[in-house]
């Protein structure tokens, strides 16, 4: 028992100086980028300018295309809401709540990004 407590203490200790002498001797330093207009050299490359204009694409879109194609399931959740049994408005009041949810949330998030997008051209 004894000897296996000291090799546990001398493993641990030689672990604990490898451990240091690591972290003493891995300096790290962040290069200084000099920031220009427009972004910088990533913004202004052809990947940089491509991810850009496709995120902004994207969100253009995606803010006329989700409530267009959410005008049919509300429709036919009211529809079945109303013209359904009793037992039955409970669950598609709940889905109608779901989607007019989602609608409004995506399409905040939408305009947030090209918000944020419009400070980067």
């Amino acid at each position: 028992m004894k000897i296996k407590e000291k090799v546990k203490k001398m493993g641990l200790g030689v672990y604990s100086a490898i451990a240091l002498a690591l972290i003493k001797s891995n300096s790290v330093f962040a290069e200084i980028v000099s920031i220009d207009s427009n972004g910088g050299k990533i913004r202004e490359s052809a990947v940089g300018k491509g991810i850009f204009d496709m995120a902004q694409d994207m969100s253009g879109t995606l803010r006329w295309l989700i409530p267009v194609v959410s005008i049919p399931f509300i429709l036919w959740f009211l529809f079945k809401m109303f013209s359904g049994e009793e037992q039955e408005q409970p669950r598609y009041k709940k889905k109608l709540i779901t989607t007019l949810i989602i609608v409004m949330a995506s399409t905040l998030v939408t305009v947030i990004v090209n918000l944020i997008m419009g400070y980067f051209s």
